[in-house]
C-alpha cells in the first residue's frame, strides 16, 4: 500500500474515532483502594445475582395463570432452550450486520436522536393510555379518592369510620393509618387534579407517559457520561426504544413511574458530581431524589445507595461535603414526608398511626402466598388490625411469626425452592405486569376493539409477550457480561457502580420483603447503560487472535487424508 493510501486510511479511522467520541465532563481521576474494594464487591454480587437470572431466563419463564388471571397467580413454564439460544445467536448476528449503521448514527447530532427517542416514547404512551382509558382500583383508587376529595376539601377517606373505598377491607380504619407514606403521592396528585380536574386519572397517566420519556433520556445521558462514546449511547437508545414495559405500565396511577424518572435524574447529577466535584450539582440531585421518595417511598432504596457511594466518595476525596450532603438527604427525605403527613392530619382533623412497619413487610415476604412465594398476602394488615394499630404490639407479633417461619427455612431444600421461585416470579416475569395492571381494571370506554383489544386478547398481545421474553433474556445476559467486563477491565468505581448498587438494593429488598414483578419494573432500565457497554465491547473487540486460532485449526493437516493421497500417488 502506498504512503498516500496509508495516510488516507489513517485519517478515515481517526475521523471515525472522533465522530464516535462525545464531549462530556472531564473525570477527576484519583485512585482509592477503599473505592476499588467496595466497587468490586458490588460488581461481584450484582454479577452473581443477575447472572443467575440471566441463566434461568433461558430455561423458564414466569407467567400468569390464565385461569386465575385477575388473582396474579404465577406459573413457572419451561422454555425451549434451543430456541432461546437460536434467538440470541440471531440477535448477535444482527448486531454485527448493523455495525456500520452505528458509526453512521454516531456522526449524527446525538441530541436529535435523543429528542426523537423521547418523542416516540411519549407518542406511543399517549396512544396506549387513551386506547384503554384505565380506571384506578385497589390501592391506586384509595389514593385517587383521597386526592380528588382533598381538592373539594373533604377528607372522609382519611378518617376512621368514613364511607371510603374498600372500608370493610380495612375494618373501617382509614387506609392511611396503614400506609401514611402514601400521602406524599396523594399530595402530588392533589396538585395535578386541582389543575386538570378530577373526573378520571388520565392527567396522572399522561404525566406517567412524559416521565417514561424523560427517564429514558436520563438513562441515555448516564450512558454517555459513563462511557463517553456516542456509539454506546446509541446502543442504549436502541435498547430503550425496545423496552416497552414502562410505556404500557403508564396506565397505573401510582408513584412508580414518576419516582423512577426523578431518581434516575438524581443519579445522573450524582454521577456527574463524582466526576467533577462540582458541588452545585448536588442541588438538583437532592431535590429530585427527595421528590422521588415523596411520590414513591420505596425510593429509599435509591437513597441508601446514594449514601453508601457518598461515604465512599468522602473517603476517596477527603472532602466532608459529600458526607454532609448524605446526612442532609436523609433528613430531607424523611422530613418532607413527615411534613406532608402532618399537613393532612391538620386538614382532615385526624391523627394517623405509624402504619404497617417493615417488620410486617418482612413477615409478608417470608410467607407462602397463593400468588407466588413472598408476594402480597393480608398478613401485615391482619396483624396490624389485631394489634389495634399499635405498632409495638404488631411488631412483636410479626417477629413471633417470622421466627416460626425461620424454622421452616432450616430445611435447605425448602429454602432454595422458596427463594428461587420468589426471585424468578419477580425478575423473570418479563411483562412485569405492565399489561395486567390495566387489563384487570375497569375502563372509561369499553375495550372491545382497537389497540387495547389487540394487546389484551389478540395476536398482537401474544407477539408482545414473546418479545418481552426474548428482550429480557438479551438484557439480562448483556448486563451480566457488562458487570464481568467492568470487573476484569478495572472500570468498577463509584460512577459505574451507582446504578448496579441500586439494582442490587432492589434485588435484596424484594428478595426478603414483599415482592411482585411490578415492583421491580422500575429497575429494569437501570441495566441498560452497562448492557450497552457490553454489547459495544462485543462488537468492537479485536478478534484477530480468535481468527488466528480458527485459521490454525483449518490448516491442521488431515493425516488419514494425507496417507490416502500417498497411497494413490504410489500406485
Amino acid at each position: 500500500m502506498s504512503s498516500k493510501k496509508k495516510s488516507k486510511a489513517k485519517s478515515t479511522v481517526s475521523r471515525d474515532k472522533a465522530a464516535n467520541q462525545t464531549k462530556t465532563v472531564e473525570t477527576i481521576k484519583k485512585k482509592s483502594k477503599f473505592e476499588t474494594i467496595i466497587s468490586n464487591i458490588i460488581c461481584v454480587l450484582t454479577f452473581i445475582s443477575f447472572g443467575y437470572i440471566a441463566l434461568m431466563s433461558f430455561f423458564q419463564t414466569s407467567v400468569f395463570d390464565a385461569a386465575k388471571f385477575t388473582s396474579e397467580v404465577i406459573n413457572y413454564e419451561t422454555d425451549v432452550v434451543g430456541l432461546n439460544i437460536l434467538f440470541t445467536v440471531l440477535f448477535c448476528a444482527f448486531l454485527f450486520a448493523m455495525k456500520k449503521t452505528y458509526n453512521f448514527f454516531a456522526k449524527i447530532n446525538i441530541k436529535l436522536i435523543e429528542t426523537a427517542m423521547v418523542a416516540i416514547v411519549i407518542i406511543l404512551g399517549l396512544v396506549w393510555i387513551n386506547a384503554v382509558t384505565s380506571v384506578p382500583a385497589a390501592d391506586s383508587y384509595n389514593l385517587f379518592e383521597a386526592a380528588t376529595d382533598a381538592t373539594r376539601n373533604t377528607y372522609k377517606s382519611m378518617q376512621n369510620g368514613g364511607n371510603f373505598y374498600n372500608h370493610d377491607f380495612y375494618s373501617n380504619y382509614a387506609y392511611f393509618n396503614f400506609y401514611p407514606f402514601q400521602l406524599g403521592y396523594v399530595f402530588f396528585s392533589e396538585m395535578i387534579y386541582r389543575i386538570f380536574g378530577t373526573s378520571n386519572s388520565l392527567p396522572i397517566q399522561t404525566i406517567n407517559v412524559i416521565c417514561v420519556g424523560f427517564a429514558y433520556l436520563a438513562v441515555a445521558r448516564i450512558t454517555r457520561i459513563l462511557f463517553k462514546k456516542l456509539s454506546i449511547e446509541f446502543l442504549a437508545i436502541m435498547l430503550l426504544l425496545a423496552c416497552n414495559q414502562p410505556v404500557l405500565f403508564s396506565t397505573f396511577a401510582y408513584g412508580n413511574i414518576i419516582g423512577m424518572c426523578f431518581s434516575l435524574w438524581a443519579s445522573y447529577f450524582l454521577i456527574k458530581y463524582f466526576k467533577t466535584n462540582k458541588y452545585v450539582l448536588l442541588i438538583p440531585c437532592g431535590l429530585m431524589l427527595v421528590f422521588a421518595i415523596l411520590v414513591k417511598y420505596n425510593n429509599l432504596i435509591v437513597l441508601v445507595a446514594f449514601v453508601i457511594m457518598l461515604i465512599v466518595h468522602t473517603v476517596k476525596m477527603k472532602k466532608w461535603q459529600s458526607i454532609a450532603f448524605a446526612l442532609a438527604l436523609c433528613i430531607a427525605s424523611v422530613g418532607v414526608n413527615s411534613l406532608v403527613v402532618m399537613s393532612y392530619e391538620a386538614r382532615a382533623n385526624t391523627k394517623f398511626t405509624d402504619g404497617v412497619s417493615q417488620v410486617l413487610y418482612l413477615d409478608m415476604g417470608l410467607t407462602e402466598s397463593y400468588m407466588a412465594p413472598g408476594w402480597y398476602t393480608t398478613t401485615g394488615k391482619d396483624i396490624y388490625i389485631q394489634s389495634q394499630l399499635n405498632t409495638q404490639i404488631a411488631n412483636q407479633k410479626g417477629w413471633d411469626d417470622i421466627n416460626t417461619k425461620l424454622k421452616k427455612f432450616s430445611d435447605i431444600n425448602y429454602t432454595v425452592d422458596f427463594f428461587s421461585k420468589k426471585i424468578l416470579s419477580q425478575w423473570n416475569e418479563p411483562s412485569f405486569e405492565s399489561i395486567w395492571v390495566s387489563q384487570v381494571k375497569d375502563h372509561i370506554r369499553p375495550v372491545d376493539k382497537g389497540l387495547g383489544a389487540a394487546i389484551y386478547s389478540g395476536s398482537l398481545g401474544q407477539l408482545i409477550k414473546l418479545w418481552f421474553n426474548l428482550y429480557m433474556q438479551i438484557l439480562y445476559l448483556s448486563f451480566a457480561i457488562g458487570m464481568y467486563l467492568l470487573l476484569i477491565r478495572k472500570k468498577a468505581n463509584i460512577e459505574t457502580m451507582l446504578l448496579p448498587l441500586i439494582l442490587l438494593g432492589g434485588f435484596g429488598y424484594h428478595l426478603l420483603f414483599e415482592g411482585k414483578s411490578q415492583y421491580v419494573l422500575t429497575y429494569i432500565i437501570m441495566m441498560i447503560p452497562t448492557a450497552s457497554y457490553a454489547l459495544h465491547t462485543i462488537l468492537y473487540s479485536d478478534y484477530s487472535k480468535l481468527k488466528e486460532i480458527i485459521a490454525k485449526i483449518g490448516n491442521i493437516p488431515d493425516k488419514k487424508l494425507e496417507a490416502a493421497e500417498a497411497v494413490d500417488s504410489a500406485q
